[in-house]
């Protein structure tokens, strides 16, 4: 590949990145509403002037991403009567699961209108909203990729870094790259194609609530694979990556091209048949119920970051850790915490690297079934940037189930980020701890950035935090704003933040050696170490620092008190 060629990929690619917000294709919105228009029936597209479709590539592919309310000026009012009717207020919301309903409907009412325009707006608005269901940036391993490891430029093995790779992980440099990318993306729309198989009103509803899970099922096996396209193109030229990359890619674009055209035949039908669209008790209780058996029946290895790392616990296994995960859901959707699922999968990449014997522990058979008996695993790792209820999963049930595990001699190494605890199992900890009103950092962000991590075990360590975590944007941001009363009785320190003056303990161990509490930043990769490159820019796993601090801590947990 000839300098000159390279260099117009990447500027091409070069507008992808929107640095203020986690938004998803970026420009890659505008390829697939172009691919929608040129699929569209003749008699619907006949009546798009070249202003309209410009209109409607520009601007209304990227309408949901925006805070501003409805303007009457625009969608007109009874549009917006009806968005606010619904439960809209902004832009935003269409992004939500009613939120594509009630977009849906305006598509219904546009083409029972017959206004080219409004036509073409809201299959632009409704197309943005479907493909962010299934963009790879919102895949766990891809959005630390784009908004973390890029702005960090975390460096890759041959001397690039993230910076170059994010720049390939928008759909627009796979659509635009007519090397192949191109040809993927048509061949993968053919492929997938999908129609108007006469459904009824609530079944397309009921369809639309559950393009969020379905997308991020569609994404979970290419998220990886988009990642590792992406980077052994940029670092090795290696071809047959960038051939992984495109056909990822393409199948992540079509995804949401094929379902825009169906939805849009299902809305001409609608308008013709005069059937109303809204979201009544009985669509949402069918909805609420698919959903909760997808939860359900989701396998830990569709997950491509969870696949080659997952192990099951063996009858014979004893005295080995057990690691906490969760599968991915719906956009950002997570009881631990969306970004949890990097640094949980880290950690079993690290610990299988250190030889030491573990299993991964699927997040549902613990609510339903309990933890395993502690002669097995004697010690469990929970990553929880987050702890809420997430449908069906209950924090009250977890803190039982972890409770027992506890009382019964287990040990947890919980890594918490911004949420609270199980407040039963770490009832006494919770009393120890402090945070400033509305931080998400023990200190300010630019006194964090210069500051002295030290882990006190067998031997002080420290590293000075390398990169910062107020990244441009992203939910990937590895916040924890807790600390601690280095007095405490029952409370070892175990690591401490020294900012200017100050020194904070912001982990703990219990002198009874059941529960300690490390925060997230200490164990996320690149966070400490910006100058080791990483040894696979696909599989994640913990630098040198963030590995002595676990493992430390690990160690001690597992000490005699």
């Amino acid at each position: 590949m000839s300098s000159l060629y390279r260099s117009l990929l990447f500027l091409l690619a070069g507008f992808v990145l929107a640095p203020g917000n986690a938004g998803a294709w970026g420009s890659g919105h505008d390829d697939i509403v172009r691919a929608v228009i040129e699929r569209l029936p003749d008699e619907v597209r006949a009546g798009f002037t070249p202003g309209i479709i410009q209109h409607a590539v520009q601007h209304s592919s990227h309408y949901p991403d925006s805070f501003e309310p409805f303007d009457a000026a625009e969608v007109g009012e009874g549009a917006v009567t009806a968005l606010n009717e619904a439960g809209l207020k902004v832009r935003y919301d269409l992004h939500h699961d009613h939120g594509r309903v009630a977009s849906f409907a305006r598509l219904v009412e546009a083409f029972r209108e017959g206004n080219p325009e409004p036509i073409a707006h809201w299959i632009a608005s409704h197309s943005h909203v479907i493909a962010d269901m299934a963009a790879c940036n919102h895949d766990p391993l891809v959005h630390n990729a784009t908004y973390g490891w890029a702005p960090w430029k975390v460096k890759l093995p041959h001397g690039g870094d993230f910076s170059q790779v994010s720049r390939f992980l928008d759909l627009s440099g796979t659509v635009r790259d007519n090397a192949g990318g191109t040809a993927a993306f048509q061949e993968a729309i053919d492929r997938l194609s999908l129609n108007d198989d006469g459904r009824t009103a609530e079944d397309q509803v009921v369809e639309m609530i559950l393009y969020g899970q379905e997308g991020a099922r569609f994404c979970s096996p290419r998220g990886v694979e988009v990642l590792r396209g992406a980077a052994g193109w940029v670092d090795r030229e290696d071809p047959e990556a960038r051939t992984v990359l495109w056909r990822n890619l393409g199948e992540l674009g079509a995804w949401a091209v094929v379902r825009t055209l169906r939805d849009v035949d299902v809305a001409r039908r609608f308008a013709k048949e005069d059937i109303k669209v809204t979201l009544d008790e009985f669509a949402k209780a069918r909805a609420d119920e698919a959903i909760d058996t997808l939860l359900h029946e989701r396998r830990l290895e569709e997950d491509a970051l969870y696949a080659p790392i997952l192990r099951s616990l063996s009858p014979q296994d004893r005295g080995i850790t057990g690691i906490v995960l969760e599968p991915t859901w719906d956009m950002n959707d997570a009881m631990l915490g969306f970004s949890s699922r990097v640094q949980s999968a880290s950690i079993v990449r690290t610990l299988a690297k250190r030889g030491r014997g573990h299993v991964t522990l699927d997040l549902r058979e613990l609510l339903e079934q309990g933890f395993p008996k502690v002669g097995q695993v004697p010690l469990v790792i929970i990553v929880a940037t987050s702890f809420n209820n997430y449908r069906w999963m209950k924090t009250e049930t977890f803190d039982d189930r972890l409770s027992d595990y506890v009382a019964a001699g287990g040990r947890v190494l919980w890594i918490a980020g911004t949420g609270q605890l199980p407040k039963r199992t770490f009832a006494e900890m919770i009393h120890l701890m402090s945070r400033e009103a509305q931080a998400k950092l023990p200190v300010p962000p630019d006194d964090f950035t210069s500051a002295r991590l030290s882990v006190s075990l067998k031997e002080e360590r420290s590293w000075n935090i390398a990169n910062t975590p107020e990244t441009p944007a992203g939910w990937q941001r590895p916040h924890c704003p807790w600390r601690f009363d280095s007095a405490a009785p029952g409370y070892e320190t175990i690591l401490t933040l020294e900012a200017g003056s100050t020194r904070h303990t912001v982990g703990v161990v219990a002198r009874n050696r059941r529960l300690a509490l490390l925060p997230v930043y200490a164990v996320t990769p690149h966070l400490l170490d910006k100058e080791t490159p990483v040894a696979s820019p696909h599989e994640p796993e913990l630098d040198v620092p963030s590995e002595a601090i676990l493992m430390e801590t690990i160690e001690r947990l597992l000490s005699p008190e």
